[in-house]
């Protein structure tokens, strides 16, 4: 068998199913037999289909160029956190009377969590009281005094004044005694407790980590200042989640940072996760996001380009059933397949498999994928 005959064998082997490694296996006698059934097949598929394709040439598949709006996904990762998660704390300090939950623990609105002892609070509010007693008194004996002119209107004035006073330090003290409870705000779940019984607690600091059931969870990851750019409020998403391995979660950009992290240099996305699922902070997920925004592109299997330096790439089409080379401009590459942004014209005979074996002009037995049928497949 010579030369000619047997890389025609191979390549047609590839193109029909039998893999290159088993011909080598085979004596030189069975390789020239399936090189004659090679050309056989090629030589009746050619006059079933279009008379007009030559009966001898080397075999390759085609398939007419199609422009499709895509959109690059964006991949990322991160963990899964509330959309509202609200740190509560006391708002005076004190001494830790009770706490009534635990971390982990769903609770009802208006429920009392934690409790100070109230006892310097009962105080101040009795001193607010007397205080504002004693004001009214005042107020009114000057009153008095004003009637028979004994008093004068600026002696009036501060009454009144120290009235006012005194009525604005009972309500802030009766203020304080209602802040001496922390009551969950909403219905939700704790997801952390920071305080104990008999513990001297100040304002201000957090004594629990509160997750609001009703608004929510979000998965938070970071993306580059690029894929932030193709971003826009609502974009689609798909989650998977590591606790739930077999299945898919709906998801829509929610919130984007406006400004790059320092550190990385990478932008926070959330994404708000559609599920009716009980989720905890902190699971892993990972999450594909379809863009909006997008472009008419070619999508091509990477084995169709002939040669590549960055985004510029050669292929070929067919054109009165020679092969052309034709200079195309890359979008981005993505698993197995290509996407072209330039180049290539609508309904050009892309020559998808068999390339790296022709030349320019060379005689070729044409193979076309059907319109319905597709060689690309879901990555």
């Amino acid at each position: 068998m010579n030369m000619q005959s047997s890389i025609y064998t191979v390549i047609f082997s590839l193109l029909s199913g039998v893999s290159a490694a088993s011909l080598s296996d085979e004596n030189s006698e069975q390789a020239t037999t399936l090189a004659v059934k090679a050309e056989q097949t090629v030589s009746q598929e050619a006059s079933t289909n279009d008379p007009s394709v030559p009966t001898l040439g080397t075999p390759v598949l085609i398939k007419p160029v199609e422009y499709v709006a895509t959109a690059k996904a964006i991949y990322g990762s991160g963990v899964v956190r509330p959309v509202s998660e609200q740190t509560l704390a006391f708002k005076v300090p004190g001494y830790v009377e009770k706490v009534r939950v635990k971390a982990g623990q769903s609770v009802k609105r208006g429920q009392v969590l934690a409790s100070l002892t109230l006892e310097e609070m009962d105080a101040q509010v009795s001193k607010a009281q007397s205080v504002l007693a004693d004001a009214q008194r005042q107020r009114d004996r000057i009153n008095s005094l004003r009637k028979d002119s004994l008093a004068s209107d600026e002696q009036v004035r501060q009454a009144e004044t120290q009235v006012s006073v005194a009525q604005a330090d009972l309500r802030l003290a009766n203020f304080n005694r209602r802040h001496a409870q922390i009551k969950a705000p909403a219905d939700g779940r704790i997801l952390q407790r920071s305080l104990e019984v008999n513990e001297y607690i100040n304002p201000g600091v957090a004594a629990f980590v509160f997750a609001d059931d009703k608004k929510g969870w979000m998965l938070k990851l970071n993306v580059t200042d690029r894929d932030r750019m193709r971003l826009s409020l609502n974009d689609s998403a798909e989650i998977r989640l590591d606790a739930y391995p077999s299945q898919r979660f709906e998801g829509r950009v929610r919130e984007m940072a406006g400004r790059a992290d320092v550190r990385t240099q990478t932008f926070e996305v959330q994404l708000q996760i559609l599920t009716d699922k009980p989720l905890y902070s902190g699971l892993i997920a990972h999450a594909v996001i379809t863009p909006s925004q997008n472009e008419a592109l070619v999508k091509i299997p990477l084995e169709s380009l002939i040669s590549a330096s960055g985004m510029d790439a050669k292929v070929y089409v067919v054109k009165d059933q020679k092969p052309v080379l034709k200079n195309i401009q890359l979008a981005y590459l993505q698993g197995d397949y290509g996407f072209v942004r330039s180049g290539l014209d609508k309904g050009d005979l892309l020559v998808v498999k068999g390339g790296s074996f022709i030349n320019p002009g060379d005689a070729l037995a044409i193979k076309q994928i059907e319109q319905t049928q597709s060689f690309l497949v879901k990555e």
